[in-house]
């Protein structure tokens, strides 16, 4: 098998079945969103962190919920592919100006400082109470009330 088609995988391996680039509907406070990457290493043994971030860029990247785990990669001279996962904890931010909303998402080596490229708007997170088609239903006369 071929790294792209591994790649590939890798990012549909999202308990949702989401494609990297594709909008993950629905997530809510508590929830928890599992990033995966996948990156070739060669050289000496290595330990980083893996760090992911979901927010939005404004001027710089604003983080609103992140997560990162230490990662080692073995000593070898020929490339070796890596499937490297986090989770991110979603808490309640403030209301304004986030929900609802769609944010961005991106990872990093933190000492490498390897950056994967950022996805805009693939990930909506509902932070508010929400409602839509409110309407009078019907009206009846109660007989001697």
């Amino acid at each position: 098998m071929h790294i792209q088609e591994q790649v590939e995988q890798i990012f549909q391996g999202m308990d949702t079945g989401v494609s990297a680039g594709l909008t993950l509907y629905g997530v809510m406070p508590g929830d928890k969103v599992r990033v995966k990457a996948a990156i070739q290493y060669r050289g000496p043994a290595y330990s980083d962190t893996f760090y992911a971030s979901i927010g939005n860029w404004v001027v710089v990247f604003d983080e609103y919920w992140v997560g990162s785990t230490s990662v080692s990669f073995a000593a070898t001279t020929t490339w070796v592919p890596y499937e490297l996962t986090v989770d991110i904890l979603i808490t309640k931010v403030a209301n304004f100006p986030w929900t609802p909303g769609l944010f961005d998402i991106y990872a990093k080596l933190t000492k490498a400082g390897v950056l994967t490229a950022r996805l805009n708007n693939v990930i909506e997170v509902i932070l508010a109470a929400e409602f839509q088609n409110f309407s009078i239903s019907s009206y009846d006369i109660i007989p001697g009330a």
